[in-house]
C-alpha cells in the first residue's frame, strides 16, 4: 500500500502542477500554491482510502469459515454424528 500511495503522490504532484501551469498559460489565471497543495493532498488521501478498501476486500475473500465452531455450518466440514 505504501508504494501505491507514494506513486499516487508523485503523479498527483506532476499532474496538478502541469495543469496549473497550462491554466496560467492559456487563461492567465494563477492557481495559488495553497490550492495546488490541497489538490495534491486530497488526491493522495482519496487514493489511500480506495487502496485500503481494496486490500480489505481482498483479505475478506481469503477468509475461511470457522469449521466446527458454529452449529449451522453448511459444508464438508460439518461433522456427521
Amino acid at each position: 500500500m505504501k508504494h501505491v500511495v507514494w506513486i499516487t503522490l508523485l503523479i498527483a504532484l506532476v499532474v496538478v502542477n502541469v495543469a496549473a501551469e497550462l491554466v496560467f498559460y492559456f487563461s492567465g489565471v494563477y492557481v495559488a500554491m495553497f490550492y495546488r497543495i490541497v489538490l495534491i493532498t486530497g488526491i493522495t488521501l482519496i487514493s489511500a482510502v480506495f487502496v485500503g478498501a481494496l486490500l480489505l476486500v481482498r483479505i475478506l475473500d481469503e477468509e475461511k469459515p470457522l469449521s466446527g465452531q458454529v452449529s449451522d455450518t453448511l459444508g464438508a466440514d460439518k461433522k456427521k454424528g
